[in-house]
């Protein structure tokens, strides 16, 4: 829910804060007071166009912030998740702080927990978090992308039955095996020539690979053959001279050695502790001659083959020219062509797998044809039911002529299957369509002009749905406009109803409406050292009410029958429904005895 709106600098506001909570939270004051400026705030935090011409005078930024507490699965985190917004661990609600600045001369910015995002971000990731029935925008009734959804909350097409899945998800499933077959049949019955042009071009590329037949880790072995076979001459040189100097000349490193030997032996029998030395020399001695030995074969071994040093450079060469053309390394080379022959493969092998996939495809298509049908049933009889309860909701709120529709029609782009079209939740889309007046036709809601009719019906679907709205905060204004009497107070019986499972957040002039609040606040504006300001304070105390609610009966003039008959109001208000729901409602309208908070608010 909305918890707080901060307003600072925008339009007439200097700064104002407002505390909402759960249930019915009315604002009321005299026309002209700042009432709808909240509104028009809340428009602002919700994604829509923010300019400086929304700057107060004098004032060098607009800042409008809204502090909201959602349940830590709610969708928003998850769509915020892609700009940086982290997501709240489970278990308790989590906030979201919502800030939008305008400033002069300046390009407006959008911040969500301190991260900066653009608006159009902004507009998508609070999508159905509040529904504003003065900003048309931001009414999901006017999202024709919703009807469907709420149709299928309402007929529980989305709930679970008998232990059995929900009807809609099994279709899904079935539908999404359907779609899956069909892409790969779509994409293996391309076109034939480009098919065989393809191929011909793999079919090339893996000749030429084919061919050289490279190795991984090849190139660099050849490489140091190739350094050692160009060296030959140089490397056989130091071979033999060091074979000379420990082993092959007189004087050498092993002669040496041998003497130091026959001189020690006769020396450690008389003395032990020249064993040791001698061990090391004999040692030596084994180890200087063997590698004298291996340096006299190297040198004369080295070179080999005069002409294998051509084989490896052309080899090289080779190699090199499919490292240029497949990747720059021999590594990407053989990848590359592990990939080509795969893909020759598929092309190739493109109408078996055709046929295999022909009886699939039917089958999905048959079981997900059976399902929509059975879900288009329950939509059509759902449909009849959700007109009829929001026709008799509308009755009560003045709308009584007014006549419901739902129109279905194929999907867009669905997929044919048993002699339908099928999209992703079904056989059909919805829309719904209202006639105000008798005689009219039907239209869709957007084309509706008032926007005192649009929150009737706003209020009206609301009610029908009941618990099933995923929307967790209702904005309304201008929704008493044109009623009075009985119709206000069943207005505002609506209201009070609908705030039972969710918050309520409504705009006023009607005494009826304002006597069911939970929460009442009043904007008042005055003029003071010639500067235009507005007060808005939270009525905490029972005779604030009252006595705002006299004003509202009355007018400027507050009599005593006005308090008397606002009293009567606000109790008839607060025991409506009876039992544990009225006591709950009057504990939630009197908060106690605290003083009201005032904020104001400055032109």
């Amino acid at each position: 829910m909305l918890t707080t709106l901060r307003i600072s600098g925008f339009a007439i506001v200097d700064a104002v804060e407002v505390r909402f909570g759960h249930g019915l939270n009315v604002l009321t004051g005299e026309t002209g007071a700042g009432k709808s400026i909240l509104v028009n705030a809340l428009h602002l935090v919700l994604g829509g166009r923010m300019s400086a011409e929304v700057l107060r005078d004098g004032a060098d930024e607009a800042v409008v912030e809204a502090l909201f507490e959602l349940p830590y699965d709610h969708p928003v985190f998850s769509r915020l998740g892609g700009v940086g917004v982290t997501a709240p661990p489970p278990g308790e609600p989590a906030e979201l702080l919502v800030r939008r600045v305008a400033q002069r001369g300046g390009r407006g910015r959008a911040y969500v927990n301190g991260v900066l995002v653009t608006a159009s971000v902004l507009a998508e990731a609070l999508r159905g978090v509040v529904d504003v029935s003065g900003q048309h925008e931001h009414v999901s009734l006017l999202d024709e992308a919703t009807h469907l959804s709420l149709l299928d909350a309402f007929a529980g097409l989305d709930a679970p039955a008998g232990g059995v899945a929900p009807l809609l998800g099994r279709y899904r499933e079935t539908f999404g095996r359907l779609s899956a077959l069909c892409r790969e049949r779509d994409s293996l019955q391309r076109d034939q020539a480009e098919r065989g042009r393809r191929a011909d071009y793999l079919a090339f590329q893996l000749k030429e690979l084919d061919a050289v037949d490279p190795k991984p880790g090849e190139d660099a072995a050849l490489d140091g053959e190739r350094r050692v076979l160009a060296s030959a001459e140089k490397l056989r040189e130091a071979a033999s001279l060091a074979e000379g100097m420990v082993y092959g000349e007189d004087g050498s490193a092993s002669e040496q050695i041998g003497q130091a030997v026959r001189a020690l032996t006769d020396a450690a029998a008389l003395d032990p502790r020249l064993a040791g030395p001698l061990q090391l020399l004999r040692s030596a001695a084994i180890e200087v001659t063997e590698a004298g030995r291996e340096l006299g074969h190297y040198a004369e071994t080295v070179g080999g083959d005069g002409e294998r040093l051509q084989v490896i450079e052309d080899r090289l060469e080779a190699l090199k020219a499919l490292c240029r053309k497949h990747g720059g390394t021999l590594e990407a080379a053989v990848a590359r062509r592990a990939e080509m022959a795969a893909e020759l493969s598929s092309l190739t092998g493109g109408g078996e797998r055709l046929e295999q996939l022909r009886p699939e495809i039917d089958a999905a298509g048959a079981d997900a044809a059976t399902l929509a049908g059975m879900i288009t049933r329950a939509r059509q009889k759902g449909a009849k039911a959700f007109c009829a309860g929001v026709e008799a909701e509308l009755s009560g709120l003045a709308m009584a002529r007014c006549r419901l529709e739902v129109a279905f029609s194929p999907p867009e782009g669905g997929v044919p299957a048993g002699g339908s079209l099928l999209g992703p939740d079904g056989a059909e889309q919805a829309l719904y369509l209202l006639a105000p007046n008798p005689g009219e036709q039907p239209r869709p809601l957007a084309r509706i002009a008032s926007g005192g009719e649009l929150s009737r019906l706003l209020l009206a679907v609301k009610r029908t749905l009941a618990r099933r709205d995923p929307v967790l905060t209702y904005v309304f204004d201008e929704v008493d406009s044109g009623i009075g009497g009985a119709v206000a107070e069943a207005m505002g019986r609506v209201l009070a109803e609908v705030a039972g499972g969710r918050q309520v957040i409504c705009i006023t002039h009607l005494p009826q409406i304002a006597a069911f609040a939970d929460r009442h606040h009043r904007v008042v504006k005055r003029v003071v050292a010639g500067r235009t300001t507005s007060e808005v304070a939270l009525l905490a105390q029972v005779e604030e009410r009252r006595q705002e609610v006299a004003r509202m009966v009355a007018g400027a003039t507050v009599t005593p029958a006005a308090l008397e008959h606002a009293g009567a109001l606000i109790a008839a208000a607060h025991s409506a429904g009876g039992g544990e729901r009225g006591a709950e409602r009057g504990r939630r309208a009197v908060p106690g005895r605290a003083a009201a908070r005032a904020v104001t608010i400055s032109r």
